[in-house]
C-alpha cells in the first residue's frame, strides 16, 4: 500500500473533515471542522495544509490556516500560519509519514508558524524539525481592592473601531464573527487594542485569555487595574496573559507555567509579535489551553 505526503486541495475537504470527526475528535462535528478551511479572511488561500493519501484515501492531515499580518513597530506585514489538527491514522505510524506531513508544512522560509494548542505527544518531532518555544508560561491576576488606577476602558466595538488604527479596523471586522470581546486601554496619552476570550476552564473559573494586545507594554502596566474592571465580583475568575505579553509583570501577577508550551518556527518574527487571532482557537471555538 503506496502513501504519500501531498498539498490539501479543495477536492480533499470533504475527507479531511470526515477523517477529523471520525479518528481525532468526534466531539467537534464536521461542520465545525469545514471552518478550518472556510475562513474568509484570506480570500486566495495556497492551500489548506498537508495530507497522507493512501490508495486514493486522506489518511493523515496536517492544518494551516494562513493570515497576513500587521506586526512590529515598523507595522510590516508578514504571513503567519497557524498550524492545526495534525493526525495520522493509526494505519499510517511508525512509517515517517506524520514527520514529512509537518517537515513540508513548514518548508518556506518567508512563512511564520505557530503551534498554539499543542499535545506532548508530537513534540520530539517539533522540535526535531527547528520549532522553537514561543512559550512556556502566563501571568493571572484576579480581582483584588486596589485603589483604581487612572484609565478608561472602552467595550463598545462599534465606540472602539473608528479610534484605532486602519489595520487594526481590519482585524475587529475579520474578528467580528468569533466568540471574542475587544476592548480599548486608553491610559498615559497612550491606547491598547485588547482582544478577550471569556470561557469557563480549570477549576469552574471564568477565564479572560488575552488573545492580542497592541501595547504590551501598557497593558502589563495596566493588568491588575483591567482585572479590577472586567472580573466579575460574585463567581471565580481570572485575567491570563502569555508571558511574551508582559514585558512588566506588576507584584499582582501570579507566574504559572503552561501545561505545554506553544512553538513556532520563523525567521523574520518574534515571539511577542505573534498573538492567538486568526488561528483555530477562534475557527474551531476552542479554549487557549
Amino acid at each position: 500500500m503506496s502513501a504519500f505526503v501531498r498539498l490539501a486541495e479543495p477536492r480533499d475537504i470533504d475527507a479531511i473533515c470526515a477523517l477529523l470527526h471520525s479518528k481525532m475528535n468526534a466531539k467537534i462535528p464536521v461542520e465545525r471542522w469545514r471552518q478550518l478551511m472556510s475562513y474568509e479572511w484570506l480570500a486566495d488561500k495556497p492551500d489548506f495544509g498537508r495530507v497522507v493519501e493512501s490508495d486514493g484515501r486522506v489518511l493523515g492531515f496536517c492544518g494551516m490556516v494562513y493570515a497576513d499580518r500587521t506586526v512590529g513597530a515598523d507595522e510590516r506585514v508578514e504571513r503567519i500560519v497557524s498550524m492545526s489538527s495534525w493526525y495520522l491514522d493509526k494505519t499510517m505510524r511508525g512509517k515517517g509519514l506524520g514527520k514529512a506531513m509537518l517537515k513540508s508544512a513548514i518548508s518556506d522560509p518567508n512563512l511564520t508558524y505557530a503551534t498554539l494548542t499543542n499535545s506532548r505527544k508530537p513534540l520530539g518531532i517539533v522540535e526535531a524539525l527547528g520549532f522553537r518555544a514561543l512559550e512556556d508560561h502566563r501571568y493571572l491576576w484576579q480581582k483584588t481592592s486596589s485603589e483604581e488606577a487612572s484609565m478608561t476602558l472602552l467595550n463598545d466595538a462599534a465606540v472602539i473601531r473608528p479610534m484605532v488604527k486602519p489595520f487594526q479596523q481590519v482585524i475587529m471586522d475579520d474578528m467580528a464573527g468569533f466568540k471574542l470581546q475587544p476592548m480599548l486601554l486608553q491610559a498615559e496619552g497612550k491606547q491598547c487594542l485588547l482582544f478577550f476570550s471569556i470561557k469557563r476552564k480549570a477549576n469552574d473559573r471564568n477565564w479572560f485569555d488575552v488573545m492580542y494586545a497592541s501595547d504590551s507594554q501598557l497593558f502589563s502596566r495596566f493588568a491588575q487595574a483591567i482585572a479590577n474592571r472586567v472580573l466579575p465580583d460574585n463567581e471565580p475568575a481570572v485575567l491570563a496573559a502569555d508571558g511574551r505579553f508582559v514585558p512588566e509583570p506588576n507584584s499582582t501577577a501570579t507566574h504559572e507555567n503552561l501545561p505545554v508550551s506553544r512553538y513556532y518556527v520563523s525567521q523574520r518574527v518574534a515571539p511577542h509579535e505573534i498573538d492567538h487571532l486568526y488561528s483555530e482557537l477562534q475557527l474551531l471555538d476552542l479554549k487557549l489551553d
